[in-house]
Parts: structure tokens; sequence; C-alpha cells
């Protein structure tokens, strides 16, 4: 499977401007990896990725970060980046 594009929307921009640059790079790799890895479980260890609801999933940033994103054909669009209580009040609201 070919790696995913990945897109933002402004609000994990803004989510992801405001932590410190050390989270930050975490985030990139995860980024990285998250795109050459989705859809094959296997290779995928270690991100936690899972469904939440419809088209949405959530992978882990270490233990306390969290990234939900929307699958739409081959494209990852990142949506919002919390803890885990963000992202149960995100997918309530969606």
């Amino acid at each position: 499977m070919p790696p995913c594009a990945i897109e933002f929307i402004e609000r994990f921009a803004e989510d992801v401007r405001v932590l410190p640059t050390a989270r930050r790079l975490e985030i990139e790799e995860a980024l990285r990896r998250l795109s050459q890895t989705f859809g094959q479980p296997h290779l995928h260890t270690g991100l936690g990725i899972r469904r939440l609801k419809h088209n949405y999933f959530e992978c882990r940033v270490g233990r306390d970060l969290r990234m939900v994103f929307k699958l739409d054909g081959s494209v990852l669009t990142m949506t919002r980046i919390g803890n885990h209580e963000d992202v149960r009040k995100f997918i309530k609201g969606t």
C-alpha cells in the first residue's frame, strides 16, 4: 500500500503550535509513521491506531497525547490533537 497523503485542518495546526518543540518533533515522527503504515496493522505497532466512529480514527503520540484524523480515500485529514478527554469531547460533538 502506498503512503497516505496527510492534510491538516486549521484547528489541528493551532493545537500543535502551542505545544513545546519536543512534543512537536514527536508529532512529526508519528505523522511520518502514520502516513507510511496506515492500513498495515503489523507495521503501525506502537501508534495505537483505532477507529473512533464512522471514518474517524485516533493514534497515540506518547502516553498522553492523541491525534484524531478522518479517512477519506487515501487521504488522512488531521482534525484534532489533545489528551484522551479532548478526543472524547471532539467525537461526542461530531
